[in-house]
């Protein structure tokens, strides 16, 4: 059985809110070395998102107004950031660490290792709390809708374990669940060119997407959580048919970028 551990916190470092990890008594094992921290289990948001973010976060030259990736060239390389039919606003990332995050949610979503949603869901409401004057102006967090009935590739709900997660820490938070249901198995993207992953995202995945409560979403910002903005594709996807529903506002909440972006 693990010892609860209590850590002595330090102030706030530099006058961000974010505690300094380094500081911390115990000091965390560092993210993502997180099934071996001290913190595993008795970890705070702060602590978390704190530790996922240790470091200095470059500075782009050129960073895209959408999803805040530094542009190489004369625009970002995420295709829907570049289209005039986006639906959604803006993309946030919880985390600038992109290899480590995508290292995290490979164990977390490849290697079926379900302890990682707690510790996601800290990170998660731990930037939600860094960044509340912003993101206190969104009324609903739901989830991107994932297939887990027949001839799923997965029969559980990465983004919604996830949430539950969140939700666990950070009551005050407007977590909504699935208020977007994905009602069969679409294409898979991993693996595939941009353009065909395009394609099933505006065939298969739009026609499998449904709100089944839209008084629920009418005149509301919501913001949606995904793990990887890659393209974006999906997260227009969730956009559009929140919008088409009545949502006033959507955009995303990501716990990483692409990789190597």
């Amino acid at each position: 059985m693990r010892a609860h551990v209590a850590a002595r916190l330090p102030p706030p470092s530099g006058g961000s809110g974010v505690i300094d990890v380094s500081t911390l008594d115990p000091r965390p094992a560092g993210f993502p070395g997180c099934m071996s921290c001290p913190y595993r289990a008795t970890g705070t948001p702060a602590i978390c998102f704190a530790c996922a973010n240790d470091g200095t976060a470059p500075v782009p030259v050129v960073a895209c107004p959408v999803c805040g990736q530094e542009i190489e060239g004369d625009r970002c390389t995420n295709t829907v950031c570049t289209v005039d039919d986006r639906w959604f606003s803006r993309v946030y990332t919880a985390t600038w660490r992109q290899e480590e995050m995508w290292a995290a949610l490979w164990r977390y979503k490849y290697d079926q290792n379900q302890e990682w949603a707690p510790i996601l869901g800290r990170i998660l409401v731990g930037f939600l709390d860094e960044r509340r004057d912003e993101l206190a102006g969104y009324d609903l967090i739901t989830n991107t809708a994932l297939y887990v009935g027949p001839m799923a590739r997965r029969l559980w709900d990465t983004l919604r374990l996830v949430l539950d997660g969140a939700m666990a820490v950070g009551p005050d938070w407007p977590f909504a669940p699935d208020l977007i249901i994905k009602t069969r198995p679409s294409g898979q993207f991993l693996g595939r060119s941009v353009e065909t992953r395009r394609a099933i995202a505006e065939h298969s995945l739009r026609d499998a997407l449904e709100v089944p409560r839209p008084e629920l979403v009418t005149g509301r910002r919501i913001l949606v959580l995904d793990d990887v903005y890659s393209e974006g594709f999906t997260l227009r996807e969730m956009a559009r048919v929140l919008v088409g529903a009545g949502a006033a506002e959507v955009s995303g909440l990501m716990l990483a970028r692409r990789k190597g972006g």
